[in-house]
């Protein structure tokens, strides 16, 4: 091959200008330089992908690349002995470089990342660092080339150089060959075990792995007729194949590993089918669920491989967003209810290319909907009862009541006789139990009415005046046995007749100001009633007691609620007063809240929409 040598300009180099650098010309430098722009190119390209975890090795992969080709240019390109060690030096940062970020790359790319720590990375950096300085001061003791001369090459007549290589070569190709051992193994091992849809391109990578083994071990044997190392060069190809692979399908994106790491992780069946309904991939539920092998059944009609459990036309499989509810059932095993999904498999707007069957376990849903349609019906059914029943309690427990009531005041009013003080007293309990049972029997039948929503109020017009002073004279004497103040206003704006239901209203007032009495030790109960505005009207019961704690107040309007705090003897009931009166409240329209500071007495407020008769007439 004939030589040609360039001047180039001193100014050129500046390190190497007392060199005077001449470069032998031959075609095989067009090679590495274009190695130089690919690598470099393709390093440049993948920094808009620098958040994935394997891109930052990739991307030092490329640069050290491309270094390592520029070197060798200069190497394989200079005359004297002096460019071509220089070339020779720099270009060992890309042979100690290359496998070492190779290797980082196989860690991230294999999600062992967590290997790539701070500890362990400068760990892996001492021996290259130690071999670099050696290289760097070889001259001086020969340990990693022996000595370096100038040579011309028989067959090209190229000008190369002699470096018989020295002992720590041979560590520090010890060491880089484990370096690459170890990356083309995660690397293998990672494209083995994943089960990709692009099939094609796990032999891409694959062959790209390999390809700079076979180059060096090219090299090694001797079987080139040029004297020269090809393995930067194959290298670089290696990181452009993975480069290429990576960017054509986005491997290096965040999307496609979400995608892949749910589609092997969902627990629903998944199935990918070409556009000949053939099978192209399962996820691992699939074989699970089927107990299925993948490597029989890829490739198969779905329809072959699926008969025993799912019977459905290519038409329905051909249909986007068909949905179909199916039963499976395996050979002696237990029934289970699923719902199949088809869906296109489209790449682009209008081009389908396959279809996705997805198939979901509904199982525990059916039989929970079951279950819950059992509890439906026997709850109903016991409803039912409960409301039979209390319509009989109130039936056939008022009348002896009443009977007892009336014997006891007949009794009590010596119509049978003269009584002693003793059964005077007898009488007296008697009948203050029979009431208490009366009012209990009564607020059962109400809440029952107001669950089934069968109360009906009575409209009618009233005076509340009235109502206040049949409630007061009944409560009264209960406020005075206790030694409280018991005094009730109504303003002098209220109307003289509204209209309301007067009963459910006396009702509410009792509740609410024999609770005050029951809870009042010392001070006194306050009863107002008044007008907020022309369309409403209040009715408000304070009293001195102990208040109620912050944490009862949201449960107090609840049914069968009591305060914890209350003795027995102020826990008499079932807590339905409030609650009956609540929603007898709502059922009119209004609204009751209560202010309780702890220690400083509650106020009830009832607010109740003010109509007047004119105005019941007139509607």
């Amino acid at each position: 091959m004939p030589r040609r040598f360039i001047m180039l300009p001193q100014s050129f180099f500046p390190s190497l200008r007392l060199y005077n650098l001449r470069m032998q010309y031959t075609p095989l430098l067009y090679l590495w330089g274009l190695s130089v722009i690919l690598t470099l190119t393709l390093g440049v390209y993948s920094l808009r992908f620098r958040r994935h975890p394997a891109s930052v090795p990739f991307i030092a992969m490329c640069f050290l690349a491309s270094l390592w080709a520029a070197s060798y240019i200069l190497e394989l390109g200079g005359t004297t002995l002096a460019v071509k060690v220089w070339g020779l030096k720099i270009g060992y940062l890309g042979v100690i470089g290359v496998p070492l970020s190779w290797t980082a790359f196989a860690l991230a790319y294999s999600d062992r990342r967590e290997w790539l720590t701070r500890r362990n990375v400068l760990m892996a950096l001492v021996f290259p660092v130690a071999t670099y300085l050696v290289i760097l001061t070889t001259e001086s003791h020969g340990w990693f080339f022996r000595t370096m001369n100038l040579q011309t090459d028989p067959a090209t007549s190229l000008i190369l150089i002699d470096n018989p290589l020295g002992w720590w070569f041979w560590l520090h190709a010890t060491y880089i060959y484990g370096m690459l051992v170890f990356g083309t193994y995660l690397l293998m091992r990672e494209y083995w075990e994943k089960r990709d849809v692009y099939r094609s391109q796990i032999i891409i990578n694959i062959t790209a792995i390999l390809l700079p083994w076979i180059a060096n071990g090219i090299v090694i044997s001797g079987l080139l007729p040029v004297h020269i190392d090809i393995t930067s060069v194959t290298f670089s190809a290696s990181i452009m194949i993975l480069g290429i692979g990576f960017l054509r399908y986005r491997l290096l994106d965040i999307t496609p590993v979400a995608h892949r790491a749910v589609f092997e992780s969902i627990s629903d069946s998944v199935i990918v089918l070409d556009g000949d309904l053939r099978i192209v991939e399962l996820n691992p539920a699939s074989l699970d669920i089927f107990n299925l092998n993948h490597g029989s059944v890829i490739g198969k009609p779905f329809r072959e491989v699926f008969r025993p459990w799912i019977f459905i036309n290519e038409n329905d499989l051909q249909t986007p967003r068909y949905y179909k509810e199916i039963l499976v059932q395996d050979d002696g095993g237990p029934m289970r209810w699923m719902h199949l999904h088809v869906s296109a498999l489209k790449n682009g707007p209008s081009q389908n290319e396959g279809w996705i069957v997805t198939l979901r376990d509904v199982t525990s849903i059916k039989e929970n909907e079951s279950a819950l349609a059992i509890a439906r019906d026997e709850a109903m059914r016991a409803n039912s009862f409960k409301m039979q029943l209390l319509a009989n309690v109130s039936h056939e427990l008022r009348t002896p009541l009443g009977i007892i009531l009336g014997y006891t005041d007949l009794i009590a009013r010596k119509s049978y006789g003269d009584l002693t003080d003793k059964q005077v007293n007898i009488l007296g309990r008697i009948r203050d139990s029979t009431q208490y049972l009366d009012v209990l029997v009564s607020e059962l039948l109400d809440q029952a009415q107001l669950d089934s929503g069968k109360l009906k109020l009575s409209i009618a017009a009233f005076e509340p005046r009235e109502v206040l002073g049949s409630v007061c004279s009944q409560l009264s004497l209960l406020a005075e046995a206790k030694e409280l103040t018991f005094q009730a206003t109504i303003s002098d704006a209220m109307p003289l007749s509204i209209v309301g239901d007067s009963q459910r209203i006396k009702q509410i007032l009792v509740n609410l100001i024999s609770n005050a009495i029951k809870f009042t030790e010392t001070g006194g109960i306050t009863v107002d009633i008044f007008t907020t505005s022309l369309t409403e009207w209040n009715m408000r019961v304070a009293d001195t007691g102990p208040g109620i704690p912050p944490e009862a107040l949201q449960s107090i309007f609840e049914p069968f609620k009591q305060l914890a705090e209350a003795n027995k003897t102020l826990r008499k009931g079932y807590g339905l007063g409030l609650s009956i009166s609540n929603q007898i409240i709502k059922l009119m329209g209004g609204t009751i809240s209560v202010e309780s500071p702890v220690g400083k007495g509650t106020t009830f407020t009832v607010r109740l929409p003010l109509i007047t008769e004119s105005e019941f007439i007139l509607d």
